[in-house]
């Protein structure tokens, strides 16, 4: 039997990647074709090169068209999204059992967008309430008189589908479906145990991140900021005066915990360099620690009182592959932190959880 095959593109705020892939064994993926590509990226909500966002996405478009697919999936970062979280309730005539159509009536009576700037991609429940008090992830095929919800809605920007949905319908996709990212993560990394107390994903990318505070089904918070791995490698390039390449090489090799000696050597083609490695490990700790202050702020600005016993998991490529960044932001926050990332073979890596969860949200929905 032939398998179903999907197309996914991962908007990074370094670069584009694109999975055509389909369903593997044990849940995991066969992946047919994978495409990147660097570019300059996006802050505050705008894309720095809107011309060349849209060559790749037409080229990504073609492969995607050759390959047989008429249907992709773009997934919308933090920086061009909006949560809203609705209590909702309906009530019926007598006790019934619940159909998918009062859990939709429910949604429907709860959040009708009015602005001409966002388009709604995403809505699902934090949580559902019976007239019992019962709580519940699913309510169709229970019993009750009422329906409650705590709903939450995502809504995406119109410029981005406006940056991103023509230049793939020129190259022949018929259906550009924009997805959360962060509800895909949400989704796919963490467990729904997990998930029914609270969890709080940090997203940490190369200029932008996205702190993400998830229970149930939804989104309760996001809060994106420009701030992530690439800041790192700049303040690195600033102190020592270096080419970018060399301080991300710079920043890769050092170990924040590591004990080591007053230098630190870089073989810089036939040249050998040497740098302070303690000058070294202080900017980038330096650098974490606005990291940590984003993050913080982010948390305050929620509202929500986040349990000590619930860890704010780290994921994205900004700094998991920092040795020691994990331990050095814990102390910071005081807070457990955990890396989280796909438990897929050889593809297990935070790098690849935004793409890989978009592919298993693809693949879900079809």
């Amino acid at each position: 039997m032939h398998k179903k095959q999907v197309a996914v593109i991962d908007v990074g705020s370094s670069k584009i990647t694109a999975l055509i892939g389909e369903r593997g064994i044990n849940k995991t993926f066969v992946i047919k074709g994978r495409y990147s590509y660097e570019y300059d990226g996006f802050a505050d909500g705008v894309f720095f090169d809107a011309e060349k966002l849209k060559q790749i996405l037409f080229t990504i478009g073609e492969i995607v068209k050759k390959a047989g697919l008429d249907t992709v999936y773009v997934g919308v970062p933090g920086e061009f999204t909006q949560v809203m979280v609705r209590d909702s309730q309906i009530s019926f005539s007598k006790k019934k059992k619940i159909q998918s159509e009062d859990v939709d009536a429910l949604f429907d009576s709860a959040f009708v967008l009015s602005s001409t700037k966002y388009t709604l991609i995403n809505r699902s429940a934090v949580v559902y309430e019976l007239d019992d008090f019962r709580r519940l992830a699913n309510p169709v095929g229970s019993t009750s008189e009422i329906l409650k919800g705590k709903l939450s809605f995502i809504v995406c920007s119109n410029y981005f589908i406006e940056s991103v949905k023509p230049a793939l319908e020129t190259a022949g996709i018929k259906c550009v479906e924009c997805v959360s990212t962060s509800i895909a993560q949400a989704l796919y990394l963490v467990e729904a145990e997990t998930r029914d107390r609270i969890a709080v994903v940090a997203d940490v990318g190369y200029i932008s991140s996205t702190l993400t505070i998830i229970q149930g089904d939804g989104i309760l918070f996001e809060r994106s900021f420009g701030y992530g791995g690439g800041y790192i490698t700049a303040s690195i390039t600033e102190k020592f005066s270096v080419d970018f390449d060399v301080a991300e090489s710079l920043k890769r090799k050092t170990s924040l915990s590591r004990i080591t000696s007053s230098t630190y050597d870089l073989i810089d083609g036939e040249n050998g360099e040497y740098y302070a490695i303690e000058d070294l490990k202080n900017t980038i700790k330096s650098s974490l620690d606005v990291l940590c202050e984003n993050i913080s702020d982010a948390l305050d600005e929620s509202g929500y009182d986040i349990p000590e016993y619930v860890p704010i998991m780290i994921t994205g490529g900004g700094i998991s592959y920092i040795r020691g960044a994990k331990e050095h932001v814990a102390g910071r926050l005081g807070k457990a932190v955990e890396i989280v990332a796909p438990k897929v073979p050889l593809m297990d890596k935070p790098v690849e959880s935004a793409v890989l969860s978009l592919l298993e949200l693809a693949l879900e929905q079809n």
